[in-house]
């Protein structure tokens, strides 16, 4: 099973947070309101003795939805944990998990996201993504093969990927075996100078490079 997992991936392979309103602001919001459904009063008061059979009218403030109470106190608050989802097209990893901290390797240099961080759209080379549930106690290590992040600017984060298996179904030897095969491949193909086995050999170094280096962690 452990030769599987690193075969399938090799497969596979081929903002600013608002900030807090003071209680000035939503007292002045407040009374605006008042004065606007007094203006509705008056208006509807004065339309209904020449309206005859017609139907009050609608207010555009009537379509808005009310905003829920102590929203203001609540934005531009960041929350202490990250919610993580982690998706691939045949299974769900994690759905709407609160973490501390989750690194990710992207095609321009690893990075981390916790709660707070900016708005980013990252691609995914094959690497390790690293979650932090607890920082640096409960920690829980996947090899991907590459895919997408998302952060978002409400604190939470996905990670979209081809394919990942836990660092721990990794059989340390059948990766290595299998970096020596792509490498011994790559070398044959590219005297032949047949540019589809050349990406596909590299493409199998890339991603049991990274492999051999996840299962050294």
């Amino acid at each position: 099973m452990l030769r599987r997992a690193s075969s399938r991936v090799v497969a596979l392979a081929q903002q600013r947070i608002m900030s807090q309103r003071g209680v000035s602001s939503s007292l002045i919001k407040f009374e605006e309101e008042d004065a606007s459904a007094n203006s509705k009063q008056e208006f509807l008061k004065k339309f209904e003795p020449i309206g005859g059979t017609l139907a009050p009218p609608e207010f555009p403030s009537n379509f808005v939805p009310k905003e829920a109470a102590g929203e203001e106190e609540k934005a531009g608050v960041t929350p202490d944990k990250l919610k993580f989802n982690f998706f691939m097209p045949h299974s769900t990893v994690f759905k709407g998990e609160n973490v501390d901290l989750v690194l990710m390797p992207a095609v321009t240099g690893d990075f981390g996201v916790m709660p707070g961080h900016v708005p980013t759209v990252a691609e995914l080379r094959p690497g390790l993504v690293t979650v932090h549930k607890e920082l640096d106690k409960d920690v829980e290590k996947y090899f991907v093969s590459g895919g997408f992040a998302f952060v978002h600017e409400d604190s939470t984060a996905d990670v979209c990927a081809v394919e990942a298996v836990p660092v721990s179904d990794l059989d340390p030897e059948a990766v290595k075996a299998g970096l020596q095969e792509y490498t011994a491949k790559l070398a044959s193909v590219q005297a032949k100078g047949d540019d589809y086995e050349i990406a596909a050999a590299q493409v199998g170094v890339e991603v049991y490079s990274a492999m051999n280096a996840a299962v050294g962690n």
